[in-house]
């Protein structure tokens, strides 16, 4: 019964949206084609880049290499910087990849989940400074990010689980380069749709709900982060801009919440250690962000 109040209720409001885009096809069509434009030129262009060479990278050994040389499971670190590098929702898309080939077991992948949420440093330091115009606090705001995630790091429980370091050398690179485009494009694809789809709803409901300054950034920043942080040009306040976008990037909107629920789909990968891992990690956030505005 309660499935199907559920699916109800879903239907409800799919269908009332599918009349209220009719309405507004022309405001659709332009919000359409503005955030497609974003995207082409911002994300689409590094996030490509960094997803197939790191495929390339896992199939051809790299995380084996380096527990071979160093005597340690590198899984962990391995995700941690490369999701800090290409940003989210890149730390669950190398975690499942790294569970798929038997580099790492369940915990592993539970615990890494947990930290592996970063966002890209260039849309931070480019983007974002744009809307705050200061470029420390900006830093401030990302290194906070990147703190909070190591604190996480350093003090979640590690597997006991000794990972066979050999590994085989596809022999055939077409192959392997093939198959990283094809995951690198579906990953991006389901970034692009599911962003968009959050992107309109919010867009709806701002048109027929009457808002406050605070409440319309909040409701932009929950349904998508990144209407959210440029949202935030409405407050004058500096200091309160940046804490608006950190809790927006640390947490994450619907959006990159469904991005992470579906790259985790028909994986022993448990969605609710991500959001436990973007609980505990916004509060060492704002913690450290207040640490280094007050100390610097």
């Amino acid at each position: 019964m309660k499935k199907t109040y559920k699916s109800i209720l879903i239907l409800v409001t799919l269908v009332s949206l599918l009349i209220l885009y009719l309405i507004n096809s022309n405001i659709i069509v332009e919000a359409i084609l503005d955030y497609s434009i974003l995207f082409l030129t911002k994300l689409f262009p590094v996030s490509l880049i960094f997803f197939i060479f790191s495929s390339l990278l896992i199939d051809y050994g790299l995380i084996q290499l380096l527990q071979y040389y160093l005597h340690m499971n590198t899984s962990s670190l391995y995700v941690f910087i490369i999701s800090m590098i290409s940003g989210f929702p890149s730390g669950a898309k190398y975690t499942r990849e790294l569970l798929d080939n038997n580099l790492i077991d369940q915990a592993d992948a539970n615990r890494i989940i947990m930290y592996s949420h970063f966002p890209n440093p260039l849309f931070v330091l480019g983007s974002v400074s744009l809307v705050l115009n200061d470029k420390e606090l900006c830093l401030k705001l990302l290194l906070s990010i990147i703190f909070s995630n190591f604190i996480i790091f350093i003090f979640s429980k590690k597997s006991r689980k000794k990972l066979n370091a050999n590994f085989n050398v596809p022999d055939n690179f077409s192959v392997v380069l093939t198959k990283a485009i094809k995951n690198s494009f579906s990953t991006l694809i389901l970034i692009y749709g599911t962003s968009l789809f959050f992107y309109l709803i919010a867009l709806i409901i701002t048109k027929y709900v009457l808002l406050d300054s605070n409440s319309f950034i909040l409701l932009n920043g929950v349904f998508d982060l990144t209407k959210g942080v440029f949202s935030t040009v409405l407050i004058n306040n500096n200091l309160h801009r940046a804490l608006y976008i950190l809790l927006f990037i640390s947490f994450g909107g619907l959006s990159i919440h469904m991005q992470v629920k579906s790259i985790l789909v028909d994986t022993s990968i448990k969605y609710s250690c991500f959001l436990v891992g973007r609980i505990i990690g916004t509060c060492l956030a704002f913690l450290i962000f207040f640490i280094l505005f007050m100390v610097f």
